[in-house]
């Protein structure tokens, strides 16, 4: 067993993932050694009461199980793990949270909104050197956005909304019309701006997430530059690209995952309403997540305590 290795399990609404880390003398420098990902999409396991069907608990504790044989596996000392906006809005979470804890013996927290747009911040200013900027993390069933300045975070917000169920409510079918496209702006657009701390900040905005990747990815292929930074009119590209093809035809997509060929559409929108009513100059990736301010988080607790 390992005694400088930790396990996060990170429970989302559209994958759950699991990482271990290697920490050096007990210090927030960390090094993920070891990613295990699965596609489960739990937010589609909810009824119509708000509860995580039986189908869908049983599906989490399998995958719970088959990462704590990997954690075994692996020598890891310590296991530990976070539910986001899937269990967080879901009306039998005691109930899902209880059996975890007797199948599994993993010690699970529910991240409030503020925590899991903190939490997406702290990873973020971790990697960058930015001082002034947006954050924006993209889930399956929520979206966080923050404004830090002088690398000191200022504003936050969990909308109720990602990837998912945007997909759902606006762009499902195998080809998405103009209608749903104006539909999901209009949305969108009347949701962004309730924040008033957004509007013309004219910053750059930095995603994290699976979704921020792709689109990423997908950029990367096509610009032969090979720019990390994005504007809206690379975005906009992107978007209409995608937008123009159908569900099966985006598979050919180089950067874009299978598993986000159908729910890709709604999630780039969010980043293009956003750079555009915050005037961004450019949106740019940043491998950082969750689970590196979760973990960075827990270590300068332990340091404090300590």
């Amino acid at each position: 067993m390992k005694e400088n290795s930790i396990a996060i399990i990170d429970l989302g609404s559209n994958s759950i993932q699991f990482a271990i880390y290697n920490i050096e003398n007990n210090s927030v420098h960390t090094e993920e050694v070891k990613r295990v990902k699965v596609a489960a999409r739990l937010i589609s396991y909810i009824d119509k009461q708000g509860n995580i069907t039986r189908e869908g608990i049983d599906l989490t504790l399998q995958i719970l199980q088959d990462f704590q044989k990997i954690g075994a596996e692996n020598g890891v000392s310590r296991m530990i793990g976070f539910a986001t906006a899937v269990i967080r809005n879901a009306a039998n979470q005691e109930e899902v949270l209880a059996e975890i804890q007797k199948k599994t013996a993993i010690p699970f927290s529910i991240l409030s909104g503020y925590e899991e747009a903190c939490f997406g911040y702290l990873g973020i200013i971790q990697a960058i050197d930015l001082q002034d900027g947006i954050t924006i993390d993209i889930g399956g069933g929520s979206t966080e956005i923050t404004l830090f300045r002088n690398r000191q975070l200022i504003e936050y917000y969990s909308f109720p909304f990602g990837a998912v169920n945007l997909n759902e409510k606006f762009t499902k079918g195998e080809i998405v019309t103009a209608e749903q496209i104006d539909k999901l702006q209009a949305y969108l657009s009347e949701q962004l701006q309730t924040l008033p701390w957004l509007s013309a900040a004219g910053l750059p905005v930095i995603g994290i997430g699976g979704s921020a990747k792709n689109l990423s990815r997908i950029h990367k292929a096509k610009d032969k530059k090979n720019s990390l930074n994005m504007s809206i009119e690379d975005i906009d590209n992107v978007f209409k690209e995608l937008s123009s093809l159908s569900v099966t035809e985006r598979s050919v997509i180089k950067g874009l995952s299978k598993k986000r060929k159908d729910i890709i559409i709604p999630a780039i929108q969010i980043i293009s309403t956003l750079m555009n009513m915050t005037k961004s100059p450019y949106f740019a990736y940043c491998t950082q997540s969750v689970r590196d301010g979760f973990i960075y988080d827990l270590l300068e607790k332990t340091n404090n305590a300590s």
